[in-house]
């Protein structure tokens, strides 16, 4: 049988462990769990575009991507054979902007961001944005579409917010997007994981 001492020292165990628990809840300033991502680009209002990035013709190379590179027009890419998605300012038939080139469907690289210190081609998905921003940045519902397509690039491929770039911000001599471009707005708009 179990002594009186021994259901004491259980006792002082238990109360101990608590209060110091208690005290360590209240000193952690974020909550005490992992951080997740938040999970908006699955939103229905993004049009599908979960559907777009992650059905493709070859399995989805999660592993393979690790950058998402925004290019515009100023920089006269050819789109189609260079890059994985394109992000019109018009609409299609089914309402959306955005288009998925083969690249992307193939799960193959493009051709779109080779500098000397780092081959983006080979890590890199390339979104292309129709249109020179030098004076005059994109529509809303444009800039919506970019946003909502690199946060479900984000979110399926396991893309961290610094890991997203403008493409002047890897090659400075580049102007592209553009000066009217609202790069601050884009950089805010991207998924972090939660605290």
């Amino acid at each position: 049988m179990v002594g009186s001492r021994t259901i004491k020292t259980l006792i002082a165990l238990l109360v101990t462990m608590t209060v110091g628990s208690a005290a360590l809840m209240l000193m952690e300033k974020a909550p005490i769990r992992p951080p997740i991502t938040h999970l908006a680009a699955i939103d229905p209002s993004a049009g599908g575009l979960f559907d777009l990035v992650t059905q493709t013709r070859a399995s989805l190379k999660k592993g393979k991507w690790r950058n998402i590179l925004i290019h515009t027009s100023a920089e006269g890419l050819d789109p189609e054979r260079e890059c994985h998605f394109i992000v019109s300012h018009q609409t299609d038939a089914d309402g959306s902007n955005v288009r998925a080139t083969v690249l992307w469907s193939t799960q193959q690289q493009g051709n779109h961001g080779f500098l000397p210190v780092h081959d983006y081609n080979a890590d890199s998905i390339a979104v292309f944005v129709t249109g020179d921003f030098s004076s005059q940045g994109p529509s809303r519902q444009q800039f919506q579409a970019l946003l909502d397509l690199a946060r479900t690039l984000q979110q399926a491929c396991g893309i961290t917010a610094d890991r997203v770039y403008l493409y002047n911000h890897i090659d400075p001599r580049s102007g592209s997007p553009g000066a009217a471009f609202p790069a601050d707005e884009f950089r805010d708009g991207l998924l972090r994981p939660s605290r």
